[in-house]
């Protein structure tokens, strides 16, 4: 087996782009601003954002991926990448690259975006650009235990994936794809917006789709209303930060848009049907 690839990018991109490769490749950069473009391969690109914004062109798609999120994409077509220096200086992410992935499996409705927070995968992706940040690991053997990771969990993200298009009520499958695409947009804004109620209107306005169509797909996909996942959400966010700092839940209620106490308990009881319960720290 072809070892994994490893390399770092600080500064600038790179002249002519990103480099070519022939196996898996893992790449962590800090980056101050510029573009780029990476060749067509038969592979996927799986890319995490800690710090900053970078804004992508994949498949004739326009995507932005905000710190927090991770993106998957088909590298068929290639991928136009741009990073302006706006509020922060730059950014820093993680970018794994996995050669002929699963011939098996459909990805024709990448770029998919979503919230790192709310998958297994996610999370790997910020733990790995976390250690090779301050770990003084071997970063090889880093790039190499992330590479086995995304390798088993990819296969049943996609079949996932493909069972929420297959849920879709749409003629056409491009158009069943474009709305798991855009449900999952939606998840990840909510995902960020964690201090307050967010309405609909919002959301769909954020994400480039009518509040209809949006309502429709994240409740095929998620099995909730964005106003109830994201109500859910919060509660239990809520919950995990009080019991993180040691403190009763009504210390942190208004972090997570809640009155007090005494309404957070309300709301909890009427989301998931029963009482609040203390988390162990």
């Amino acid at each position: 087996m072809t070892p994994v690839a490893y390399w770092e990018m600080f500064g600038a991109f790179e002249a002519g782009g990103r480099r070519p490769f022939t196996g898996d490749a893992v790449v962590f950069s800090s980056i101050e601003q510029g573009s780029a473009s990476s060749p067509a391969s038969s592979g996927l690109c799986v890319r995490f954002v800690g710090r900053g914004r970078e804004d992508y062109r994949v498949n004739g798609k326009a995507c932005r991926l905000d710190a927090g999120q991770i993106m998957i994409s088909p590298q068929d077509s290639g991928a136009e990448i741009e990073i302006r220096r706006d509020e922060c200086a730059g950014t820093v992410g993680l970018c794994a690259l996995i050669r002929n992935p699963f011939d098996d499996l459909a990805w024709d409705f990448g770029p998919l975006v979503t919230s790192a927070s709310a998958s297994v995968l996610g999370a790997t992706m910020e733990r790995s650009a976390k250690t090779l940040w301050t770990s003084a690991r071997p970063k090889q053997e880093v790039a190499s235990e992330l590479v086995a990771t995304l390798r088993s969990e990819l296969p049943s993200i996609a079949r996932s994936m493909l069972e929420q298009v297959a849920s879709m009520e749409a003629a056409k499958p491009v158009t069943r794809f474009e709305m798991v695409r855009r449900a999952h947009l939606a998840q990840a804004y909510l995902h960020a917006v964690t201090g307050r109620a967010v309405e609909l209107a919002e959301v769909a306005t954020a994400i480039g789709y009518s509040p209809f169509q949006l309502l429709r797909a994240f409740q095929h996909c998620f099995g909730d209303t964005p106003a109830g996942y994201h109500r859910k959400l919060r509660l239990n966010l809520a919950l995990d930060e009080a019991a993180r700092r040691g403190v009763p839940v009504g210390v942190v209620c208004d972090e997570f848009g809640f009155a007090g106490a005494s309404s957070f308990s309300h709301v909890y009881r009427r989301a998931f049907g029963h009482a609040p319960t203390r988390r162990a720290a």
